[in-house]
């Protein structure tokens, strides 16, 4: 295949001809970049290979909202900051979504972690309602368990049905009777193609799927398999396990440590998830299981159960991260194209893309709080709007920035 370079630095207002674009995969990352651009009078092709949306690395039955803190407060927190305001303001104002803002209890994993803790909170100087570090006898009278060691409350935060999530998002885009978004499920994309002007989505026996003359890719790993050069991005495997609403009776709030536990009013409490680099397989696991458990009694040291990890339910999610944690969101790069000049020091501005090609991809293991305000950037950035983040911060989940790295090492 063969590409016309096109800058990245700036992007000019999309005409209303241009206005349409394509957006494979319609989990968190793909159903939230098609609500943003319809909010701006878009059409969106959105093309989902499963039955249904929030079916694959969205599809467990509650994700959790809570920010990332970190006491120097660099790019990854701020950017987790405030995808979780923007999260907040969202799920606040989206009619349809099935979440709770119960409050999220990080627990310190030990007496280290906790001093870490407390000295952070203490550094940023955070509103309470947004960060505040709860001394253990404070933390087990809020949460009414006993517990190993204090920690961050984050009183906003909660769990979310990220398929009611997906489902609003959605709904919301052909709100009014105007239809932006044409959802088309069990369609897999087997090849994407560029023409000068529009791309084309083909499927397994060389049909046309779609055509528009932008693009984006919100499909996790599989993303790379319709790259000309494949992105840094690795599969996750996460086992969480289901647990009997009845064992949780007093647990009001989401619990955190080395896992996470959502509390019986979300309807399907969980206990996880297992982390597994490099392994894509999706069947259920005796031994993940019996982690979860162990991450359980730590979050609960006195909670007596006689559950068999043999006997257990649950589900497993591919979940995909980058080398630096941190997702892709923005134009794609052409790793392929000669740069434009040979500066001594390149430079995102300077990089080439693949023209009307985005990415919203690397969501690991926090794509609600990411994918919505990532969504946002990449709706900005395409239609020309003023930019929601920082400039550092926009530079910093910039999918150019792996292939920029490689520039300057080699350069």
């Amino acid at each position: 295949m063969s590409f016309r370079v096109a800058p990245a630095a700036s992007v000019p207002p999309a005409s209303t001809f241009q206005q349409r674009a394509i957006v494979i995969g319609a989990g968190l990352a793909g159903a939230s970049v098609a609500a943003r651009l319809a909010a701006r009078g878009w059409q969106v092709e959105l093309l989902e290979s499963l039955s249904s949306p929030a079916q694959g690395a969205s599809g467990n039955p509650t994700g959790i909202v809570l920010p990332r803190p970190a006491k120097d407060d660099a790019q990854g927190a701020r950017f987790s900051r405030a995808g979780y305001l923007y999260a907040l303001r969202l799920l606040a104002a989206l009619p349809g979504v099935r979440w709770s803002p119960c409050g999220v209890m990080q627990i310190a994993r030990d007496a280290a972690h906790e001093a870490l803790q407390r000295s952070t909170a203490e550094a940023l100087r955070l509103p309470p309602d947004v960060l505040q570090f709860m001394e253990r006898p404070v933390a087990e009278a809020h949460i009414g368990q006993r517990l190993a060691h204090g920690g961050w409350w984050f009183a906003g935060g909660g769990w979310v049905s990220p398929a009611s999530l997906c489902a609003a998002l959605i709904a919301q885009g052909n709100a009014q009777h105007r239809t932006h978004i044409h959802l088309r499920c069990n369609t897999t994309v087997s090849r994407i193609e560029h023409d000068g002007e529009h791309w084309t989505a083909f499927g397994a026996q060389g049909e046309v799927l779609a055509q528009a003359p932008h693009i984006v890719l919100a499909n996790a790993h599989a993303a790379n398999a319709l790259l000309p050069a494949p992105l840094p991005l690795t599969p996750v495997r996460g086992q969480i396990s289901t647990l009997p609403p009845q064992m949780l009776t007093g647990v009001r709030h989401v619990l955190c440590r080395t896992g996470y536990l959502t509390p019986p009013e979300s309807g399907t409490p969980c206990i996880g998830a297992s982390f597994g680099h490099d392994d894509a397989g999706l069947d259920l696991r005796v031994a993940d299981h019996a982690g979860n458990l162990q991450r359980l009694a730590e979050l609960l040291p006195d909670l007596r159960h006689d559950l068999d990890p043999s006997r257990l339910d649950g589900r497993v999610g591919l979940r995909t991260t980058t080398i630096d944690r941190l997702p892709m969101a923005g134009a794609l790069p052409d790793v392929h194209a000669p740069l434009t000049e040979r500066p001594r020091d390149p430079s995102l501005a300077r990089l080439p893309r693949l023209p009307g090609a985005w990415g919203l991809l690397g969501l690991g293991a926090r794509g609600m709080v990411w994918a919505p305000l990532a969504a946002e950037l990449i709706a900005s950035q395409m239609h020309g709007d003023p930019l929601p983040v920082e400039r550092d911060l926009v530079d910093a989940v910039d999918p150019g920035r792996f292939h920029l790295r490689w520039l300057r090492r080699n350069s």
